[in-house]
């Protein structure tokens, strides 16, 4: 495919033109597929969601590549997106239900960290890797991860117990996995101790629960009373909450989704749930940041690394032992 766009900018040099390029030509093609991928593949009854990653594949630089490997503008919105994802999930969490199915959170939560986490690292000592390439493949495979939360939310399942369960199980493996991943990497580049890295996420983590529960609120009250119904003002100081929390989790090298959760939950009860505040995050999310986010992952899939006899090999590894 890349040999045919490379043939179409040669046809418009004889012409004395220049092949489309820049930020306005990249943003076009992204929303052309946010606009467009999900209507294409919903026809065959396949969900929205793979439509944005194969369009992000078919624009990304092992496809067509309208948009390049080195292109940093793309996934930084749509790391964004990533935050503001787990922002909204936990806005929409249903905190009385959380709390009634607490301990299902904590068991789900316990269990599909700790038998992934297992034959991840059994998978590595089988392939005679050191314990800490051992350690990192089973942090990945323990890890949850929300991509398909958006499906749910559409379906109207999000205060489902279910899903109430899964969301809060989702940070709380994220977060082990990411202490997982701080540790092995602190030690094995020298930044630190295990002990002194543990320490640091400790500590980072009690701040970020002070900050989220105790100043964020806070400041968020005191900005509504200030500015009143200014509709733009309320979505922004609900934007920079998120924001906000995700850099102090980063200060401390914990993930930002950690924080941007922390946020969602801190500020669950003053957005309400069908109050014009939600609306607006809801709209901006699922138009905008969520679908980008699904783009950019789709940027990365490369096709010709999952048919390689060692990608299935180290596949079926982990299959068999995830079984």
């Amino acid at each position: 495919m890349l040999e045919v766009v490379h043939a179409g900018a040669g046809l418009l040099g004889l012409w004395g033109l220049s092949a489309p390029a820049g930020p306005a030509w990249e943003f076009l093609v992204v929303f052309v597929v946010v606009a467009a991928g999900p209507k294409v593949v919903e026809r065959a009854g396949v969900p929205g969601i793979v439509g944005l990653l194969l369009g992000g594949y078919v624009i990304g630089p092992h496809g067509l590549g309208f948009i390049t490997a080195g292109n940093d503008t793309i996934p930084d919105i749509g790391q964004m997106g990533l935050l503001y994802l787990m922002f909204v999930a936990g806005v929409e969490l249903d905190l009385n239900l959380a709390r009634r199915h607490r301990n299902q959170t904590l068991v789900f939560g316990v269990l599909t960290f700790g038998f992934p986490m297992a034959a991840g690292v059994a998978v590595g000592l089988a392939l005679a890797w050191g314990t800490p390439a051992s350690l990192l493949l089973g942090s990945l495979l323990a890890s949850h991860t929300l991509i398909t939360y958006p499906l749910v939310a559409k379906e109207g399942l999000a205060h489902d117990p279910a899903v109430a369960t899964a969301v809060a199980a989702t940070v709380l493996t994220d977060t082990v996995a990411l202490v997982v991943l701080a540790g092995v990497a602190g030690t094995e580049t020298g930044e630190g101790s295990t002990l002194a890295i543990g320490l640091r996420i400790v500590v980072g983590l009690v701040v970020l629960v002070a900050f989220s529960f105790v100043v964020l609120p806070w400041v968020a009250r005191r900005c509504m009373q200030a500015f009143g119904a200014d509709r733009a003002v309320r979505y922004l100081v609900a934007v920079c909450g998120f924001l906000s929390a995700a850099v102090v989790a980063e200060i401390f090298g914990i993930e930002g989704i950690v924080g941007a959760f922390a946020a969602g939950l801190a500020l669950n009860r003053l957005v309400p749930n069908e109050g014009p505040l939600m609306e607006r995050l809801e709209f901006f999310g699922s138009t905008v940041f969520i679908p980008v986010f699904l783009v950019s992952v789709g940027l990365i899939l490369d096709p010709a690394v999952m048919v390689e006899g060692q990608t299935l090999g180290y596949a079926a590894l982990i299959s068999v032992a995830c079984l």
